[in-house]
């Protein structure tokens, strides 16, 4: 007994089925291959199907799109910052006696800065101790000119009373050497004549030896004088070299730290930058733009002067239009931590204001690209894919007169597809889901 009921309900079961299927094939429905998917940009997805019952909801007439030509188009959507095409950079000083520099002083980010107000500052204690050394020794080279010179003025006075004993020997010697020959012996008169040659002698020699010392007086000085020069020279390059360490804002502005491409973040107090790393910058709010990053596989759809909309993540219900003003020849790395390379695109803004966009922030660039124009076209959703990878639309001005048409598919668009051959301008389609 059990047994024919259950029979009972799978006879009763298949009566309605095949109920269905009738009264569906009686409507003239065309069934699509098993299989059948609708395009997609990477790939396909659900299976189509024919329409179902129009609802009260959403007439027929209203799902039907008639093929015309139109634009085939793709938004290619790229990131970027907000950066200022004119701003003072502030660098890693180059310092003579250091390799790098550590950062110990930053003005808070995004403040207000005045023109001489102090925004950053790299330890300088190493160049503090140099700086002692380098004054000591300076002063030492201050008191080797004072000592030269009193030796030199020792020395001087020395010449000179050699000079005036030289001459009162003579004078002394030219009194005997007067005497006539026949009032004394020989021996003693060219005793007097010998000593008379010999203080000769010895005043020019003492006149050559002042002369020398005058000579050399300027030449003595300057060795000394030298040495200090360059004691005094040494410690201007140190406390230029302090000086350097300290930076003070050259305009009023807003202050934007630098990126630690090394530690992917941004410069902090306590980093260590080696010279000619940007530290920070004072941008012209005035100028700002956005630097986008575009890849190579896009890089060929993208050209100068084009047109495009700018979001910012920060401003979700403000948006500008834009120009596509450069973009770079040869891709560099995203990032310092990173192999991946990019092409640099600079987009102006329409408009720029300064009350509300800030530098930094994040922003989306969306570029509509023009695959085709002028080309038959129907929305993505009037498209299917069959079981063998053929595309095809469902041709009918109703659901009771459809019929299944393979076609050529061009161009792929975000919304629209081109249709190169399998329907003509005019057509009646209805969606494929």
């Amino acid at each position: 007994m059990g047994i024919q009921k259950k029979n009972d309900r799978k006879f009763g079961l298949a009566a309605r089925i095949a109920a269905v299927a009738t009264a569906a094939f009686m409507a003239g429905w065309a069934l699509p291959p098993a299989g059948a998917q609708t395009p997609g940009l990477n790939s396909p997805k659900s299976k189509a199907s024919l329409p179902e019952t129009v609802s009260e909801a959403e007439p027929e007439q209203d799902r039907i799109h008639t093929v015309d030509r139109g634009q085939i188009q793709k938004d290619l959507v790229l990131t970027g910052e907000l950066k200022a095409a004119q701003s003072i950079v502030i660098s890693a000083p180059d310092v003579r006696r250091s390799f790098s520099n550590m950062v110990t002083y930053l003005a808070p980010e995004g403040s207000q800065i005045k023109k001489g107000q102090l925004i950053v500052e790299f330890d300088d204690s190493s160049l503090l101790s140099e700086q002692s050394e380098a004054e000591r020794t300076l002063d030492e080279a201050k008191l080797n000119i004072e000592k030269k010179k009193m030796d030199l003025e020792a020395q001087r006075c020395q010449l000179l009373s050699s000079i005036s004993q030289a001459e009162s020997q003579l004078k002394q010697d030219e009194l005997y050497g007067r005497i006539g020959k026949e009032l004394l012996p020989a021996n003693t008169y060219q005793k007097y004549q010998l000593n008379l040659e010999k203080s000769k002698l010895s005043l020019e020699k003492a006149n050559e030896q002042y002369r020398n010392f005058e000579e050399s007086y300027d030449s003595e000085m300057k060795l000394v004088e030298i040495t200090y020069s360059q004691a005094e020279i040494n410690l201007k390059q140190i406390l230029g070299d302090i000086e350097l360490l300290k930076v003070y804002a050259p305009q009023d502005g807003i202050l934007i730290y630098g990126d630690n491409w090394a530690s992917n973040r941004k410069i902090q107090e306590g980093d260590t930058l080696f010279p000619g790393m940007e530290v920070a910058s004072l941008p012209d709010l005035s100028t700002l733009q956005v630097e986008g990053y575009v890849y190579d596989t896009e890089y060929g759809s993208i050209a100068p002067d084009t047109f495009c909309t700018v979001h910012f993540d920060a401003l979700p219900d403000y948006q500008t239009g834009g120009k596509i003003i450069s973009r770079t020849n040869v891709a560099s790395r995203k990032g310092f931590a990173t192999e991946q390379k990019v092409f640099r695109v600079t987009v102006k803004l329409d408009k720029v204001d300064p009350k509300t966009l800030k530098p930094g922030m994040t922003a989306r660039i969306d570029i509509p690209v023009i695959l085709a124009r002028d080309a038959l076209s129907v929305p993505r959703e009037y498209l299917g894919i069959g079981s063998t990878g053929e595309y095809y639309v469902l041709a009918g001005a109703d659901s009771k007169r459809v019929s299944q048409q393979t076609v050529t598919v061009g161009a792929v668009g975000d919304r629209m597809v081109e249709i190169v051959s399998g329907v003509s301008a005019g057509a009646s389609l209805l969606p494929v889901f």
